[in-house]
C-alpha cells in the first residue's frame, strides 16, 4: 500500500529541470537582459548614498557623518557567488514556466536584430507610454475630483441619514 502511494506521489511530482533546460533558461535570461537588475547588487546602496550626499552639497560640517554613512552603506554588497545563485533562482522560475524549446526560441529572438532593437528601445517606449497614460489619468482624476466635490454634501447628508436610521450619533 505504501509503495503504491509513493509511486503515485512520484508520478505526480514535477520533473526537475535538466541541465540543458537550466542552461537554456540562463542563456535566455542573459539574452533578454532580465538579469540587468542583478548588476546593481554589486553596489545596491549607491543611488541612495549619492542622493543623500547631494542633499548636503557645500556643507563641510556634514562631511564626517557623510563619509561614515558612505563607508558603511558601501559595505552592503552581494558577492559574485550570491548574484550567481540569484541568477539560478531566476532560471528555476523560467524552467517552471517555459519548456527548453520555448526558452531557446526566446533566446533566438532576443539575440536577433529585432530582439535587440526591442530591448534597446524598451526604456524609451515605457517612458513614452507612461507620459501618455499620465495625461489621460490626470484628466480622469480631475474629473473624479469635480464629481467628489459636487457630491460631497449629498454624500455627507446620506451618511448622516444612515447613522440616524441606525440610531447612531451623527459625526461632525
Amino acid at each position: 500500500m505504501l509503495s503504491l502511494l509513493l509511486a503515485a506521489t512520484l508520478a505526480a511530482a514535477e520533473p526537475a529541470a535538466t541541465d540543458a533546460h537550466t542552461a537554456a533558461a540562463l542563456k535566455m535570461i542573459e539574452a533578454s537582459r532580465a538579469d540587468e537588475p542583478l548588476k546593481m547588487l554589486k553596489d545596491p546602496t549607491a543611488p541612495m548614498v549619492q542622493s543623500t550626499v547631494a542633499q548636503f552639497q557645500g556643507c563641510a560640517s556634514a562631511k564626517p557623518v557623510l563619509d561614515d554613512f558612505s563607508k558603511r552603506m558601501g559595505a552592503i554588497t552581494f558577492s559574485d557567488a550570491e548574484i550567481g545563485e540569484m541568477r539560478k533562482d531566476f532560471a528555476a522560475v523560467y524552467t517552471d514556466v517555459f519548456t527548453q524549446q520555448e526558452l531557446e526560441t526566446m533566446t533566438a529572438f532576443f539575440t536577433s536584430d529585432l530582439g535587440k532593437k526591442l530591448l534597446d528601445k524598451t526604456p524609451e517606449i515605457m517612458q513614452r507610454i507612461q507620459g501618455a497614460s499620465q495625461q489621460r489619468m490626470q484628466a480622469s482624476m480631475e474629473n473624479a475630483q469635480k464629481i467628489g466635490q459636487e457630491l460631497a454634501p449629498k454624500l455627507d447628508e446620506a451618511f448622516r441619514a444612515c447613522q440616524a436610521a441606525q440610531g447612531e450619533k451623527p459625526a461632525n
